[in-house]
């Protein structure tokens, strides 16, 4: 029997992260996940992170107390934790975009600030993107 799959999306504020900390964050992730079996999509925003990681549960939990820890970042709040059967992002590694490639309803979220998002908008958000398949906003095929 397999792991139970689980998604956990979380939010925090950025400190002076530079696009070459987030090229890092992104490398990283590209060579570290695969192994774990761990999927995802970082959005960088003006003032912050939004991040789904997805996988089996013991690998998200040691993933999610790292990047807790990262100095690159502060006020790291999970808006989302659940058990899924399917992933959203099932065949794509770790990538990052910015947070205006799609028009959202939301002013906070057109202007890149996720820190107040509920649940709801952020899994409305990544459901958006993965929709959107092999397109240039935040996935790449592994």
């Amino acid at each position: 029997m397999s792991e139970q799959l689980r998604r956990v999306i979380y939010v925090s504020e950025k400190v002076g992260s530079s696009e070459h900390d987030v090229a890092d964050i992104v490398k990283a992730s590209n060579k570290n996940n695969p192994s774990k079996d761990i999927t995802g999509c970082l959005l960088k925003g003006k003032n912050s992170f939004l991040q789904i990681l997805e996988g089996p549960s013991d690998a998200i939990e040691g993933l999610y107390k790292t990047i807790s820890e990262d100095n690159r970042h502060t006020n790291v709040k999970r808006v989302c934790d659940e058990p899924i059967d399917k992933r959203l992002f099932s065949d794509w590694s770790m990538k990052s975009d910015n947070y205006n490639q799609m028009e959202w309803s939301d002013s906070a979220l057109n202007a890149g600030n996720f820190v107040n998002i509920s649940a709801d908008a952020a899994k409305n958000i990544f459901t958006r993107i993965s929709e959107q398949g092999e397109s240039s906003f935040c996935g790449i095929s592994q």
